[in-house]
């Protein structure tokens, strides 16, 4: 990726010096967010990072990825775990979508639908937004060179986060207690962009609240990578989802 800011190349090269195997870059117009890194296993030789073409500011993506793998790969391997979906969330999420409301019939065909996804949504978020919060950090600290495609990035993704705060199907939206994970994301970006209008959306929707409590807990546990998982346990403990996932031991080759 000879068109990356030599900052990012600096990124790349100590995810491939950590880890052991090269980074291969993939442009996938299918991908339905801006970029994602599958970690070299099943006997690949190479990680591989996905991107949108033309979806933004790259450099941020690419940072922002590697911004994860090299928190994965500073732990020892014993201390390297996979996330992975216990099953049981769906029917809980139902339970959040229909308690405290009466519901006509074609809603209630549609709650085993929006449960599903909702809990793979919230699954997702909250395997990446308490650990990505703290990329965001470090990128912000660490590369002033990168801060205007870190704004342009962080700006994008809250954009296109209040589209949660509408997300329908009929009568049924999302909980709100899940929607404190973007709004915790919101309260970031207004701290490291210097500005007050992310959060507003969330304050003005009820669920601000909730995402002062998972800033407050993730601001809890101590910042070093060994401390991610338990970072992520007191966001689902904090939001009562800690049986939707378990963690399993990472192999190379499972």
């Amino acid at each position: 990726m000879k068109n990356l800011r030599p900052e990012t190349l600096g990124i790349v090269q100590r995810v491939e010096a950590l880890s052991g195997c090269p980074v291969e870059f993939q442009p996938d117009s299918s991908l339905s967010i801006q970029a994602t890194l599958q970690k070299a296993r099943h006997g690949a030789a190479a990680h591989v990072l996905r991107y949108r073409p033309g979806s933004g500011p790259l450099d941020y993506w690419v940072a922002y990825q590697c911004g994860f793998a090299l928190r994965f790969f500073a732990l020892p391997p014993d201390q390297r775990f996979d996330f992975v979906d216990t099953g049981d969330g769906t029917e809980q999420a139902a339970t959040l979508l229909t308690s405290g409301q009466a519901l006509p019939a074609a809603d209630l065909e549609r709650v085993p639908m929006f449960a599903h996804q909702i809990e793979q949504w919230a699954l997702m978020t909250l395997l990446s937004y308490p650990v990505g919060m703290r990329v965001d950090q470090w990128l912000h600290d660490e590369f002033p060179a990168l801060r205007d495609l870190q704004r342009e990035g962080m700006d994008f993704i809250q954009q296109e986060n209040l589209r949660l705060l509408s997300m329908a199907m009929g009568r049924l939206t999302v909980p709100v207690p899940l929607l404190g994970m973007p709004a915790a994301y919101a309260l970031l970006a207004d701290q490291l962009l210097g500005t007050g209008i992310y959060a507003i959306a969330y304050r003005a929707a009820g669920v601000l609240g909730m995402g002062e409590v998972l800033r407050d807990a993730g601001a809890a546990v101590p910042t070093g990578p060994e401390h991610d998982r338990a970072l992520i346990d007191a966001w689902a403990q904090a939001l009562g989802v800690s049986s939707w996932y378990a963690w399993r031991p990472y192999k190379i080759l499972s």
